[in-house]
């Protein structure tokens, strides 16, 4: 009797629509390549959620955030403003794509979180929510200055800043009404809120309130997704790093896990006869740089996420949230460019022309250096492109 050989490839594919990739795995002759664009997801696959499905959404958020401190060198321009908002609009149109789609394929079943619990993942919203989670930690872990900001600006002058974030659901998906739900649906009802927020046009006031009602929320997101995954899908391994068009992709360390996990998926789920594979290794740390001691943060109430963030079992060169880092500061000169080719200074173009050139050429040399991975977007192309 023959036995089928199940020869199936890992590819991150991109929705044309909504901009997000998720992995799949697909036969050779399906067509899909890794890294393609496509128009839709096919509905009978399971999608997998690891670097960079989530992180591809900061790149709105940075066009939001740098387009309100443009507007705060310019207070007194209306008309400069009118066509910044319009910019903050069409980012914010590119978010609830992103986030629509996010929470329909996370609450249907078809896209997973790879790597994670979700039980743990709702444990750790719950405590973020009920107990919180302290400001200066966030910012640290993922590289941001939003949570502290968000604290001083809010205390005002003399005032004295809450060191504590919490997560504050918004009244519809108040935590008395959601806190029972399994999981899944409960993960679906924190994207519908995230979502609420990012739809509210109070929320873009300006900077402080978009931050404190929208960006700040989506971070905490991020941080319980890192702290609840086993970091070989963080996608930061040496190996991943090197991959380069003339290198296979299958074997680095990320596509390895991914995998794994959507075959493991896949016999969960309908019980198919595939081939059996090993569970990925014990959960390795979420440590920042530097190493810190991070029991004091959720204190003794949750020992085994205590124990998750202080292992040391997972070293890497490159420090965590340098690429998100500088893919934020190359999506501030992205907004730079598209400002340019609005602006009707005869040298405007000559400007945004020569800045355009030096930011590809640095966003191509950061690939080389195995710095940036070279499965991220170049914001600049992205502002080309608008």
């Amino acid at each position: 009797m023959s036995i089928a050989v199940d020869n199936r490839q890992v590819v991150l594919l991109k929705s044309l629509r909504t901009n997000n990739r998720f992995y799949a795995l697909v036969d050779p002759d399906s067509g899909f390549k890794n890294a393609d664009a496509i128009a839709e997801f096919p509905p009978d696959i399971p999608l997998g959620i690891a670097y960079p499905c989530l992180e591809d959404g900061l790149n709105d958020f940075a066009v939001i955030r740098t387009t309100f401190e443009t507007i705060d060198v310019f207070p007194d321009d209306d008309e400069l403003r009118t066509e910044l908002m319009g910019i903050i609009d069409d980012a914010r149109g590119n978010l609830v794509r992103r986030l629509e789609e996010l929470r329909d394929r996370l609450t249907s079943g078809q896209a997973h979180f790879l790597g994670t619990e979700l039980q743990e993942f709702k444990d750790h919203i719950v405590h973020m929510c009920t107990k919180g989670t302290i400001r200066r930690t966030l910012d640290n872990m993922m590289k941001v200055d939003v949570f502290e900001s968000v604290a001083r600006t809010g205390a005002g002058r003399g005032g004295q800043p809450d060191p504590m974030f919490h997560y504050q659901f918004l009244p519809q998906h108040a935590m008395a009404q959601i806190g029972g739900m399994p999981p899944r649906p409960f993960i679906g009802r924190v994207f519908d809120d995230v979502l609420d927020s990012v739809t509210n046009p109070e929320n873009y006031a300006n900077k402080y309130t978009f931050d404190s009602q929208v960006f700040q929320k989506f971070i905490a997101l991020m941080f319980v997704n890192y702290a609840t995954t086993d970091p070989m899908f963080y996608g930061t391994s040496r190996e991943d790093y090197g991959v380069s068009s003339d290198k296979d992709m299958q074997e680095t360390p990320l596509y390895q896990a991914i995998s794994k996990a959507l075959r493991i998926l896949e016999r969960e789920v309908s019980g198919t006869a595939v081939e059996a594979v090993a569970q990925p290794e014990a959960r390795s740390t979420f440590t920042p740089e530097g190493g810190e001691d991070l029991g004091f943060l959720f204190q003794q109430e949750e020992p085994d996420f205590i124990q998750a963030l202080q292992g040391a079992g997972h070293t890497v060169e490159i420090p965590f949230g340098t690429e998100q880092n500088l893919l934020e500061t190359l999506a501030s000169l992205a907004e730079a460019v598209r400002l340019l080719k609005r602006m009707e200074n005869p040298r405007a173009s000559e400007i945004r022309t020569i800045t355009a050139q030096a930011g590809q050429e640095l966003f191509r040399s950061l690939q080389a250096l195995q710095i940036i991975s070279p499965l991220a977007n170049d914001p600049i192309q992205q502002a080309l492109e608008d």
